[in-house]
């Protein structure tokens, strides 16, 4: 089939841009990549400690190794590329023929979101549980068995909230080769136990208490973590998409319940839903959702919301619609952000590409800059 030259060149311009973004974008933005880094350093020093509360120690030990051997730029296109290959895999999951050309306007449809686009130019865990998540599904719904529960095994290693994910995709995923339910049961767990062999030094550092699965949850109580859910959940669809987004669910709601994956992906949907609203901290917890709520109006709205939406998103890389003031407890970006008030206060603000070239230098925040190690942060060095 002949590829569509202009939605191959919008793709092949979106590549070579998230690749010229990976190589000035340094080690990031994000407070989780030193400990990571810093975890994997322990390892080699005969060390174990974790990243975080849980860990992830799959991710932990991808991003440390590139991060430690050949520096930011090929983390960051690790990372980037994880994030496309994730996205084509779990289309062909879900499709019994694939036309290269819907599956590159997929991929388009996607990336112009620019929580998906931007946050995965960085060393972050996301999209490398995704991709393992995606590998997983591709050989289940192909009857590969012993492949799709390892690699749903390691995709819980990278990010153990994937698990209600892995659990809900076997259980509602259309293939004949696990339609007993007994069957079902077996393979969800042998993936979690492979999952969880991941997490075993950090259960016995942890005194075979289950202390290890905690979360740094956000203060407040249950009425502040529904706002702020509420609001980084609409933050993250989009404020304007979020609306075209129901008038699409409304207008196609026949062919939406009619679709054969619309149950797994709403599942899918609710799921990740639950997990943000259990901890609604960053908008990155909520790329899962993105994408299996993209998937399900590509496949049932008319092309022309598709590009509609595509046009939407990408005007928000440079200019975005804020309804809401909010005031913080410091406007340091260094310090930890913490919300005291909010306002309705509509206004026009600078997108998200400008953003994400004004947070290139918030590493600095958590390394010292007279240390070897942290001009090499700074700079974004192989760390070895």
């Amino acid at each position: 089939m002949t590829v569509n030259l202009p939605l191959k060149i919008i793709f092949i311009i979106f590549i070579l841009f998230g690749f010229y973004l990976c190589k000035v974008g340094g080690y990031g933005s994000d407070e989780d990549t030193l400990p990571m880094i810093g975890t994997y350093i322990g390892y080699l020093n005969g060390n174990f400690m974790t990243s975080r509360f849980t860990g992830y120690p799959v991710a932990e030990f991808i991003i440390g190794f590139l991060s430690f051997n050949f520096g930011s730029f090929a983390t960051n296109i690790f990372i980037f590329l994880s994030l496309i290959s994730g996205l084509v895999i779990y289309y062909l999951s879900l499709k019994n023929e694939i036309n290269t050309n819907n599956l590159i306007l997929f991929l388009i449809f996607v990336l112009s979101n620019p929580i998906i686009f931007f946050d995965n130019l960085e060393p972050i865990d996301y999209s490398i549980a995704f991709l393992f998540f995606s590998l997983g599904m591709y050989y289940l719904k192909r009857n590969f068995f012993e492949l799709s529960v390892i690699f749903f095994g390691i995709c819980i290693g990278a990010r153990i909230n994937f698990a209600p994910f892995v659990i809900i995709t076997i259980l509602f995923a259309k293939t004949d080769f696990i339609a007993n339910n007994y069957r079902k049961v077996f393979i969800i767990l042998s993936s979690i136990f492979i999952g969880c062999l991941f997490y075993l030094p950090v259960w016995i550092q942890s005194s075979l208490t289950l202390d290890w699965l905690r979360a740094g949850r956000p203060d407040g109580d249950f009425l502040e973590y529904f706002v702020r859910f509420f609001y980084k959940t609409w933050k993250t669809i989009g404020f304007i998409q979020l609306f075209v987004f129901i008038y699409l669910l409304r207008k196609y709601l026949k062919p939406v319940l009619n679709y054969k994956y619309s149950i797994l992906n709403f599942l899918l949907i609710f799921s990740n839903l639950v997990i943000f609203l259990y901890i609604p901290a960053e908008l990155s917890y909520l790329q899962p959702m993105i994408i299996f709520l993209y998937f399900i109006i590509y496949e049932c709205a008319e092309k022309k919301y598709i590009y509609s939406l595509i046009v939407i998103n990408f005007l928000t890389w440079f200019v975005n619609f804020e309804p809401i003031k909010v005031s913080y407890k410091s406007n340091n970006y260094c310090d930890p952000v913490q919300a005291l008030d909010a306002s309705i206060e509509p206004k026009i603000i600078k997108g998200y590409y400008f953003n994400f070239l004004e947070t290139r230098d918030k590493i600095k925040c958590w390394i010292d800059l007279d240390t070897d190690y942290g001009k090499k942060i700074l700079e974004g060095k192989p760390l070895k």
